[in-house]
């Protein structure tokens, strides 16, 4: 008699504990990771007060930067001040870094050929008020 209460308490036991697991697997497939999506829409503007914002993280930097390179990477004569100001405010940002400057700057003499001289000497400035 015992033996057959310690035998149906463990199949019970068992079984309880097929049920947990599968329970287990059942809700971990049923999360979905939610994608990030941008609310607003992004304009130079917006993108710009990211650079120019002191308490932005690294990560808003990172992303600010790559949209302003993707979406708004042409300088024209009306436009050079914006950037020389933004390549400034970008060098001496506290959470910024000289791969995210270079990259910066690299791309848009990359892309502005006749800008160059003026996006050299506006790196120059905010590495001297960086530092």
């Amino acid at each position: 008699m015992i033996t057959a209460n310690l035998v149906l308490t463990m199949i019970g036991l068992l079984f309880l504990l097929i049920g947990l697991v599968a329970l287990y697997v059942w809700i971990g497939k049923s999360k979905t990771h939610a994608v990030l999506t941008p609310t607003t829409i992004e304009t130079f503007e917006s993108l710009s007060e990211i650079i120019k914002n002191r308490s932005s993280s690294s990560r808003e930097l990172h992303h600010a930067v790559d949209m302003i390179l993707k979406r708004f990477g042409s300088i024209n004569a009306h436009t050079i001040n914006q950037y020389q100001y933004l390549l400034e405010a970008l060098c001496v940002h506290p959470h910024t870094d000289s791969k995210l400057i270079l990259r910066f700057e690299k791309t848009l003499r990359t892309n502005n050929p006749d800008y160059s001289n003026v996006i050299e000497k506006s790196l120059a400035s905010g590495l001297a008020k960086r530092g």
